[in-house]
């Protein structure tokens, strides 16, 4: 069945008639979602009457579906082979079906022909180039250092003719969508890791990433946290900055902050809102609720003994004391305005 020189033998012949009834049916069952086994199955025998591209990319789709991953890049191979169009969805297939495939062994192969696959899939004008960001969909293409830049490569000498949109899609794309209310404090801290690293190439939207890139010590590092809300007139993202330490030093807890960009990727405000700036500044804790008003919060360290001589860490803070706290909302245009607490926050 996956022998594309058998395949194409097969075509010469059949019953093209019942082939696309026994399709159809297949199709059908496979979009009602309760049988995808089912329609495999169907798949299969219309391909028996008749083998074409089309009944080799459905079933492709479905084994991939089932995490079949090994017979379904076997059919999206034939599919190639018989000329399926457009190609650029091959493509797409076979990227996530690498992306996917929970080989340890080859995990390093897998992921490079999933990046592969990407970039011909976008070169050849893929009509959804955003799907590669969502970690659904490809759960780890975009922890590879080299992912973004092949990325907006890809997208640039694509069919995409804007490459500064192209990098601001690319970098937006990457923020995980979450849902409000949203609280980052300690605890928040230890039950969420830091994943998906930021890379160089958008220092247009993080000023701080061209320092972190030159400096002698290598700089910190950026961290996409969270897509808080888009809308026509402006996007606002949260992403943090951590120094790592390294061997048994302790690192520093990071620093949020909030950026709200216009559609074109220009900053309109911008506020570190919570964790810390250095080891000696107040700890700063952030909420943020779905209609947007968002509150910063400080913590005062007093320390046992004075921090010039006994040192500014953990092991000399005998307390924090909790701050007044700042009530903001994100306004329509995307600027930060200060509020009076309202009455859910006091």
């Amino acid at each position: 069945m996956y022998s594309v020189d058998t395949v194409r033998l097969a075509a010469a012949g059949g019953d093209e008639k019942a082939a696309r009834r026994r399709l159809q049916e297949a199709t059908e069952l496979y979009r009602k979602g309760s049988d995808t086994t089912g329609s495999i199955r169907l798949f299969k025998n219309a391909i028996l009457l008749k083998p074409t591209a089309k009944a080799y990319f459905d079933l492709a789709g479905a084994l991939l579906a089932t995490r079949q991953y090994d017979e379904g890049i076997k059919a999206l191979t034939v599919a190639e082979n018989l000329g399926y169009a457009p190609l650029a969805n091959v493509m797409f297939r076979y990227a996530y079906g690498y992306a996917n495939w929970p080989d340890e062994k080859d995990a390093t192969t897998n992921r490079d022909a999933a990046v592969h696959y990407m970039e011909l899939a976008i070169q050849m004008g893929y009509a959804h180039p955003r799907q590669f960001l969502v970690r659904s969909l490809f759960p780890n293409l975009s922890l590879g250092k080299d992912f973004d830049a092949l990325y907006t490569s890809a997208l640039s000498g694509g069919a995409v003719k804007d490459p500064g949109k192209s990098l601001w899609d690319a970098y937006e794309g990457q923020f995980p969508e979450i849902r409000l209310p949203l609280v980052i404090d300690r605890s928040w801290l230890r039950s969420h890791k830091r994943e998906i690293v930021i890379d160089g190439a958008y220092e247009k939207f993080i000023p701080q990433l061209g320092a972190a890139r030159f400096s002698r010590e290598g700089g910190n590092t950026f961290y996409y946290i969270a897509l808080i809300r888009k809308d026509s007139a402006y996007v606002a993202l949260l992403y943090c900055e951590a120094a790592e330490m390294g061997d048994d030093a302790q690192d520093p807890e990071p620093l949020f902050t909030l950026v709200t960009y216009d559609p074109q990727g220009k900053i309109i405000d911008k506020m570190d809102v919570a964790g810390l700036s250095a080891f000696k500044d107040p700890f700063r804790v952030f909420s943020i609720q779905s209609n947007l008003q968002f509150r910063v919060q400080e913590f005062k360290k007093v320390y046992r003994n004075d921090p010039d001589s006994a040192g500014y860490d953990s092991s000399n803070i005998s307390r924090e004391d909790p701050q007044p706290p700042t009530d903001y909302r994100i306004a329509a245009n995307g600027k930060f305005e200060r509020t009076d607490a309202p009455l859910a926050l006091r």
